[in-house]
């Protein structure tokens, strides 16, 4: 009782002790968190999400998201305040964080190489952390070459002029549009792949003609090139009772970084995150010589954790946690599934 009425009249009369830990609050150095985020949103200024910006903010929220990329179609979408110049279009002192993001995004037919008998080509890539902010829609698209290659380096070169921080190539196997050479070639311009995007998950798994997307993956990071996995919801429709064809949630990922965007945007860029289904891990990380994996502790499941090495798997425990020694050249990376089936996919490392 005594301290509470110390503290009560400090706090009152605004006497030196009030004052010094009002200092020291404010002077105590955020520290590092694991920070639950999306990195592929579109909402109502997309043409097509039936959602007001409104709504999808508050499904994010009220899911207890820390951030999320806003990523409409062409767009780089405001919500309300003036945020020229900045990598983020909200910043609440408390609650959900908005990334400034666009997906740019061209549609056209016939695409080299080709992809499935439709003759349908996606090109699709998030730049996130820009800067710009064009009040129109944004004309990007390469439309005098047929090659996919070209048409991607035209989204590149649009995400460099927007200012982004961060660039994200889209479920690649969308239409079988992507080929591991394709894939080696443009996963040099980008730091982010799109390994489960949860609304193509067909597309995702590839099948006897087409590998899977994160078989295209190691590909890349045997070539040697640094490029981290994702997770995402890709979401549309956010109203349960409407069974929408692009719901939210599916994934997600767990960045390790203060909260602040551009601490978020730049732990993406570096791989300082997992990217999840469901499964929450306690740990993910380089310790000392290894790559350790540990599974928040969930007394009702069973898990799996396999250790892939230079594209090929070569260890499985079944148990909440593991390690494996990093590999003097190339990497190794490690995928948790729980007995259900969700899963959580640890980012590469290596020496």
């Amino acid at each position: 009782m005594r301290l509470a009425v110390v503290a009560a009249i400090a706090c009152c009369c605004g006497g030196a002790p009030a004052k010094e830990a009002a200092a020291k609050k404010k002077a105590t150095p955020q520290k590092e968190t694991w920070l639950r985020g999306t990195t592929h949103v579109h909402a109502h200024p997309s043409g097509d999400s039936k959602e007001p910006l409104e709504g999808v903010l508050k499904w994010y929220e009220d899911h207890h998201y820390d951030f999320i990329a806003l990523t409409d179609h062409n767009r780089v979408t405001e919500v309300g305040a003036d945020t020229h110049g900045r990598v983020a279009v909200r910043v609440p002192p408390k609650g959900l964080i908005v990334l400034a993001g666009i997906e740019l995004t061209h549609n056209p037919e016939g695409c080299l190489p080709a992809g499935d008998e439709t003759g349908r080509c996606r090109i699709h890539v998030n730049a996130l952390g820009v800067t710009a902010r064009p009040t129109e829609k944004v004309d990007w698209a390469e439309r005098r070459s047929k090659q996919r290659i070209d048409m991607y380096q035209a989204a590149f070169n649009e995400a460099r002029t927007l200012g982004a921080s961060v660039v994200q190539i889209n479920h690649p196997n969308y239409y079988w549009g992507m080929t591991p050479e394709l894939l080696v070639e443009i996963s040099k311009h980008a730091q982010l792949l799109e390994i489960a995007n949860t609304q193509f998950e067909t597309w995702n798994a590839g099948d006897a003609t087409h590998p899977s997307v994160e078989s295209q993956w190691d590909i890349a990071l045997s070539k040697g090139i640094k490029i981290w996995g994702v997770a995402s919801d890709d979401a549309h429709d956010y109203h349960d009772e409407e069974h929408g064809k692009y719901p939210p949630g599916g994934g997600w990922v767990m960045v390790k970084a203060k909260r602040d965007p551009q601490a978020i945007l730049d732990a993406l860029a570096k791989g300082r995150f997992y990217s999840t289904t469901g499964v929450t891990l306690a740990r993910a990380e380089v310790d000392g010589e290894e790559l350790v994996v540990e599974v928040a502790p969930d007394a009702n499941n069973q898990y799996t954790i396999a250790f892939i090495e230079n594209g090929k798997q070569v260890a499985s425990v079944n148990g909440t946690s593991a390690r494996r020694a990093v590999p003097q050249t190339g990497y190794v990376r490690a995928v948790v599934t729980r007995d259900d089936g969700k899963r959580a996919w640890v980012q590469p490392a290596s020496r």
